[in-house]
């Protein structure tokens, strides 16, 4: 469900079973999600898609959420 006012919604986690149930769940609600697998990915999505929230786990391979 997209709605062109709905909230943007970043979920970065490199556990693809929790980004899913995660992203299934906000949808839900009405929100629209974007989703990254890492930090370095999830710098180039907020560049993109000014997400107005960003749900981050820190211990990620790459670069984690610390950083």
């Amino acid at each position: 469900m997209k709605d062109r006012g709905a909230k943007k919604i970043l979920v970065v986690d490199d556990e693809k079973d929790t980004v899913e149930m995660i992203t299934s769940l906000l949808e839900l609600e009405g929100y629209q999600v974007t989703t990254a697998a890492n930090g370095m990915e999830a710098l180039d999505k907020v560049s993109e898609e000014l997400p107005d929230l960003i749900l981050l786990d820190v211990m990620m391979p790459e670069m984690d959420g610390f950083e």
